[in-house]
Formats: C-alpha cells, structure tokens, sequence
C-alpha cells in the first residue's frame, strides 16, 4: 500500500509574501482595483492567519480611505488594531519591517480629525507614539493639541 502524498500548506511569511504581491500588482491599477482585490481576498480565505489578516485590513483602510469608502475604512481600521498583536508574535520580522509605514493609524487619525473627535485621534496618536512610529506622530499629537 503506497502513502498518500501530503499536502503542501504555505506558512504564514509566504501567504504574507503572496498578498503583498498581489496587491502591489492589483494597486498598479488604482486604489480601487487594490481595495477590491483586498475585499476578494477577505471572502476568499477564511483560513488565513491572523497575522496576515493584520497587514490586510491595514492595506486596507487605506485602499478605502483613498476611495472614499467611510464605512469599509473604519471596518478595517478597527479589524486592523486587533490582529496587530497577532502579526506581532507570529511574523516579527515581517511586522517590524512593516512599522514605518503602517497605514491603520494615519487614517483612524484622519477620520477622527474630520469627525471632530480630537481625543480619540490624541489617543491613536499617543498609541502609535508608544508602538515607536516615532516622529511624524509626535508633531501629529502635538498639533492635536494645539488644536484643542
């Protein structure tokens, strides 16, 4: 009796890899082709690691932002903030490479700077000051301030 061959399952790093080239491509297009290849992805793999999940919702809430879709980027936003700490612990590497240019708190800013809601956007604010984003959010919380 032969062995059945075993099934070759990708490991969270290569359907990270994968997503990430695909949505480069996608993007090339605008970001609406990269907000919609984004969506596909989401209803396609119900299986994907929750770490990947973590770098799509924050491709994103940008991919939405940009194309206006209020609704689809604060979904994202908020979908985003709950498996960073997943992409944290399970690809360290690919999440710390990803920090500088994280996009989930530059909108949930944005959109709460529109909305009026100073506090919440001083809190992501001090939230990604603390994540050592650095810099930009530090002049960003400061003229949250000032603002208010």
């Amino acid at each position: 009796m032969s062995r059945r061959p075993e099934i070759a399952h990708k490991k969270p790093p290569e359907i990270l890899a994968d997503l990430l080239d695909a949505h480069r491509m996608a993007a090339l297009d605008g970001p609406a082709n990269a907000r919609k290849y984004l969506e596909r992805s989401i209803d396609k793999h119900h299986s994907m690691p929750n770490g990947v999940k973590f770098f799509l919702y924050d491709l994103l809430a940008e991919a939405a932002a940009q194309t206006g879709q209020a609704e689809t980027r604060d979904d994202a936003v908020r979908q985003a903030f709950t498996y960073l700490p997943f992409a944290q612990e399970d690809l360290p590497r690919q999440h710390k490479e990803w920090l500088p240019g994280i996009r989930c708190f530059h909108v949930a800013i944005d959109a709460a700077l529109d909305e009026g809601q100073f506090d919440e956007a001083l809190r992501l604010a001090d939230e990604a000051i603390a994540l050592g984003l650095g810099k930009v959010y530090e002049q960003k919380a400061e003229s949250i301030r000032w603002m208010m």
